[in-house]
């Protein structure tokens, strides 16, 4: 990008401070794996522990929301980015587009630590389940802010439901990872809203299957459900925290590593 698109993103993305909820942060009542809220007296939500157990560890190693989709302007974007048929589309587009841009140039460098690795080789969309034909809209949004990487096109199996919130061994097919400039395949693996993780985290098994090395989910934003009785206890603090522009899910462990 250039530098007037540089300013052009970063204001953008200033004003959704705004309405964008606080960056997710581990801790206590928390799930280590995917941010959503728990019982504290335990690391993580039954969803992940059983999901890591029906996939025998091939799994993603790392999950990195960008935000928390609670309400408002940002849940708004999300919903609505991939209509064709609606006034505004084109608005969705821009802001969650600058919000991954912004990410990408401020916090890469924080996922990777995280992640342990010095650079991604490859990147996959998690695919659209329910019209599997077409390419998701997601990837015709973010595929120019990651053009630098080997793409990894998902199949979908079809005789799965669509609608499941489960995960699934044979969701998505792929024979074997695409060669890329590097014999080990390190992979972006990037969707619009984490609920229950069961799309992306069937992608990941397909992937670590073909022969990932590692797998790091990055997402737009963690879903949180409002009537959950843990989610209500970490509500208030997420509402009333200001997003912070030069922070991130996993940017304390950038600091340790750096």
């Amino acid at each position: 990008m250039t530098s007037g698109e540089l300013r052009r993103v970063r204001a953008n993305v200033v004003l959704q401070t705004n309405y964008l909820h606080a960056v997710p942060r581990q801790g206590a009542g928390i799930c280590t794996v995917c941010y959503g809220a728990i019982d504290p007296q335990y690391t993580r939500c039954f969803k992940c522990k059983s999901t890591d157990s029906a996939a025998r560890g091939n799994v993603a190693d790392l999950v990195v929301p960008i935000t928390y989709r609670i309400d408002g302007q940002h849940a708004h974007d999300l919903r609505w980015y991939k209509k064709t048929d609606v006034s505004g589309t084109e608005a969705h587009r821009r802001r969650l587009a600058a919000l991954f841009w912004y990410f990408r140039d401020h916090h890469i460098a924080c996922v990777k630590a995280a992640a342990g690795l010095s650079s991604f080789s490859h990147v996959c969309f998690v695919p659209s389940t329910k019209t599997p034909e077409h390419t998701h809209p997601l990837q015709e949004l973010l595929a120019p802010a990651v053009s630098t990487l080997c793409r990894i096109d998902l199949a979908v199996n079809t005789d799965v439901d669509s609608e499941s919130r489960e995960f699934h061994k044979d969701w998505f097919k792929l024979d074997r990872i695409p060669e890329g400039r590097r014999p080990e395949a390190d992979v972006a693996l990037i969707d619009d809203t984490w609920v229950t993780g069961s799309r992306a985290q069937s992608a990941a098994y397909r992937l670590k299957r073909a022969g990932a090395r590692t797998v790091v989910v990055l997402v737009l934003a963690r879903q949180l459900d409002s009537a959950y009785a843990h989610t209500k206890r970490i509500l208030g603090p997420i509402r009333d925290s200001t997003y912070d522009l030069d922070d991130c899910a996993v940017h304390d462990q950038r600091r340790r590593t750096g």
